[in-house]
């Protein structure tokens, strides 16, 4: 009778982060390891063992590890990978090819940083709709709660925003879609 497996599947592809150090001088302090996962990205992605204590359970699979992150080209510094440690998706850079990704992040140069307007016009309608019932104000004021981004965030006082959000339809990507329909708002919708 075969074997049927329940449940989700993952992309995993390699080893735990405690197989690969278990094997390796110094549990690998000094090395360098890659996610799978984030292969995907064409911006420099690894993280450098500093610190890696395995607990020596019975399925290997606990222990404290500390690394230096470098994540799209940003560098984190020291993180806790202690949660995430024994997922089956790292991989060793050999030592021969480490200089291959420390070359790539020191020639790697970050994107300007994107700084958005505190102040956000409302969409049309909701615009007309606040007319009618007679308030004044034609802008929300825009705020993140958790900025996770390192290359963006709000202008502060003082500061010119170089990115703005808007809510007009601008010029679509495949023109086939709209021909025959005249999707360009009337003048008192108009944002600008």
């Amino acid at each position: 009778m075969p074997f049927v497996y329940i449940g989700r599947t993952h992309d995993f592809l390699g080893k735990s982060i405690w197989e690969i150090v278990g094997s390796l001088k110094d549990y690998g302090v000094g090395r360098m390891v890659i996610k799978h996962r984030y292969k995907r990205y064409s911006e420099p992605c690894f993280m450098r063992i500093v610190s890696a204590k395995p607990l020596m359970d019975e399925q290997n699979l606990k222990g404290t590890l500390l690394a230096e992150n470098v994540f799209r080209g940003v560098n984190y510094g020291v993180v806790d990978f202690s949660r995430v440690a024994c997922k089956t998706d790292y991989q060793l850079i050999p030592k021969h090819e480490e200089h291959k990704f420390i070359k790539a992040l020191e020639e790697y140069k970050l994107q300007d940083l994107k700084l958005y307007s505190p102040t956000v016009e409302m969409p049309p309608l909701f615009r007309l709709l606040a007319e009618q019932r007679g308030h004044h104000e034609t802008t929300f004021k825009f705020s993140v709660k958790d900025n996770s981004n390192p290359r963006a965030r709000i202008a502060k006082e003082g500061e010119t925003p170089n990115t703005f959000v808007t809510y007009n339809i601008g010029t679509p990507v495949c023109k086939k879609l709209y021909e025959g329909v005249d999707y360009k708002l009337p003048a008192e919708y108009s944002l600008s």
